[in-house]
């Protein structure tokens, strides 16, 4: 081989070599990820009173890096909350993950919410974890979007079997109350963020109508949420699924239940409402509404979830 020929060869095998490490270093780029809640609204409270107030707080649990976890927010205690007095607000938005995923790595974080005052979720992180054992996706290393979306799927399948038994592990009347749940997944596919974001559904009763029913959905407010003006004045507002810069995403929870009292039914609506980000680094992603269900009319649409 000549001289000049094998100069050639040797300078295409380092270039080769060079793009070789680039594309290794792009596959092996990790990412930055937040899931936090900016905002969380109280449009009905569950104690039952014109005027009252909820004690209320979160149970934070999921898979990250093929590691456990469970968070409760605030630890051990509880946030006021009512129409007038939302429980958390951009100024104390709350993170519900966070942390760096490498290439094909995913996190999984479940968001439930309660009212009461004993704030344990001791029984809640066991069961919960147990449940989720039982997701075969979730066991997966690394994932694809194929992937993320076999994972969806699952999970909100099991998701729903064991959000139908909560009030047997937090019977009515004896304690603290659940309100609602939704899982996020977040995975880095090509050092880009795939997302979902999947409410629990409906565990309970009809999708539409007045009859009692609990769920957990991705759809739009009535025209009663409290909201304040530029000179602190109170307003009633109906509120869509995404904010108009589409950076936040927004999930209700809400149950219809009814009582006896004497010769009485006595309905009691617990209402409220989660905004929902997820950060790539220092930018909140967008959102994409996805497997739409039209109602009988705007309020009664809903979506399965949200990428």
């Amino acid at each position: 081989m000549k001289i000049w020929q094998s100069l050639k060869l040797t300078a295409c095998l380092a270039a080769a070599a060079i793009v070789s490490l680039a594309s290794a270093q792009v596959r092996a780029a990790a990412i930055d990820v937040k899931v936090d809640v900016p905002t969380l609204r109280c449009i009905q409270t569950s104690t039952a009173g014109e005027g009252k107030t909820d004690d209320i707080y979160l149970l934070v649990s999921g898979v990250a890096g093929g590691k456990a976890f469970t968070a409760q927010i605030p630890d051990g205690q509880t946030l006021k909350s009512s129409p007038k007095e939302m429980p958390i607000e951009d100024k104390s938005a709350v993170t519900l993950w966070e942390g760096k995923l490498d290439e094909g790595q995913f996190v999984v974080v479940t968001a439930t919410l309660m009212a009461g005052s004993k704030a344990d979720g001791k029984a809640y992180f066991e069961k919960k974890a147990a449940a989720d054992k039982a997701v075969e996706a979730l066991n997966a290393k690394t994932i694809d979007e194929d992937g993320v979306d076999k994972l969806r799927k699952e999970l909100n399948k099991a998701s729903v079997e064991f959000f139908k038994g909560m009030d047997k592990l937090y019977p009515k009347g004896k304690g603290d109350t659940y309100v609602g749940s939704f899982d996020v997944i977040v995975a880095n596919i090509g050092g880009d963020v795939v997302k979902r974001i999947v409410p629990v559904g409906l565990v309970t009763g009809e999708h539409y109508g007045i009859k009692p029913k609990r769920y957990t959905k991705i759809k739009y407010t009535r025209e009663n949420v409290l909201m304040k003006d530029a000179s602190g004045q109170w307003y009633e507002a109906q509120l869509e699924p995404v904010n108009l810069e589409e950076d936040r995403i927004r999930v209700k929870a809400l149950e219809v239940e009814e009582t006896v009292k004497g010769d009485e039914k006595v309905r009691n609506v617990t209402d409220y409402l989660f905004d929902v980000r997820v950060f790539k680094g220092k930018e909140a992603t967008k959102w994409l509404l996805n497997g739409d269900h039209p109602g009988p009319s705007i309020v009664h649409d809903y979506w399965d979830y949200a990428e």
